[in-house]
């Protein structure tokens, strides 16, 4: 049953940088695609960024109607309940029609609907029963994949039904970086009384459990994206855009060095940094494969 959401009203554009952190990295694949020596279609990238983001729009309804009070990630709305059980099954079977023409009249490959239900399995059922990964303890993993590697395998996948190697070099920062993006926004709230139990991954290991494993997951994204720098399989024409990337998770990194999340004002800083680390490490891979052109 879906629960009630006494948060106060939110914002309709709260899902848009979560939208935008999928729908970069689609971009930077459909564009590797190319470089590739793949035929980019118009049609496929229009339809499979649709389906993205009604997916990632599924999710936000999800979470108001299922655990509106389990995670820091903002209110969509205002809605009434009524309008979100429509949203949301609106948005899914959307997402899955969607994938459903792609295979069928585009010819885009025997694992998009595949990819497809594994974007609704992470990504839907993190927040939806009877799934729910969030209260599993290691939903986490789960949402990471279908934030952080899905997308950018997903525009690349459509446009020449395989994957190459060098899809890694960027899936692997991106999908750390988004583990701990969801691993902060399930912190639970420092201040006022918990309407109901918290059962996401940080709330299971407690504030320093929660910290220590950002440090290390931020480690390997830092590491990943300094094996981008050093290590390019063709030139890097943004090299700037991945020292800052870099710079960011130092950052994020030294919040939690100070023990931020021992206070509100600073968890709520640091939701909004590894949102904006997300965001731009999707826009400078794009950038910088659309560079290469």
């Amino acid at each position: 049953m879906a629960a009630s959401n006494p948060q106060a009203p939110g914002s309709f554009i709260a899902p848009l940088p979560y939208v935008l952190a999928t729908l970069l990295p689609f971009g930077a694949g459909a564009t590797l695609a190319g470089l590739s020596g793949f035929p980019v279609r118009l049609e496929v990238f229009i339809l499979g960024a649709a389906a993205l983001a009604a997916l990632v729009l599924a999710v936000a309804c999800s979470r108001e109607l299922f655990a509106p009070d389990t995670s820091r990630f903002p209110t969509w709305g205002p809605f009434s309940t009524p309008t979100l059980k429509w949203l949301n099954w609106g948005l899914l079977c959307t997402t899955a029609l969607l994938c459903l023409v792609l295979q069928s009249k585009w010819r885009t490959g025997n694992m998009t609907i595949p990819l497809g239900a594994l974007g609704i399995l992470g990504g839907y059922f993190y927040f939806a029963p009877p799934l729910a990964w969030h209260r599993r303890g290691w939903g986490e993993v789960l949402g990471a994949f279908g934030l952080g590697l899905l997308p950018m395998v997903w525009g690349f996948y459509l446009q020449c039904n395989q994957l190459v190697t060098e899809l890694l070099l960027y899936v692997c920062p991106l999908t750390f970086a988004a583990f701990n993006l969801l691993l902060i926004h399930g912190f639970p709230p420092l201040e006022g009384t918990e309407p109901a139990p918290i059962r996401t991954l940080a709330a299971r290991l407690g504030p320093v459990g929660g910290a220590l494993i950002f440090t290390l997951v931020n480690i390997l994204t830092i590491t990943g994206l300094v094996v981008d720098l050093l290590f390019p399989p063709n030139p890097l024409p943004f090299r700037a855009g991945f020292i800052l990337l870099i710079l960011l998770a130092v950052v994020n990194q030294e919040l939690i060095k100070k023990k931020a999340y021992r206070r509100e004002a600073r968890m709520r800083l640091l939701c909004h940094l590894t949102l904006a680390q997300q965001l731009a490490m999707g826009l400078v891979f794009a950038v910088s494969l659309w560079l290469r052109q």
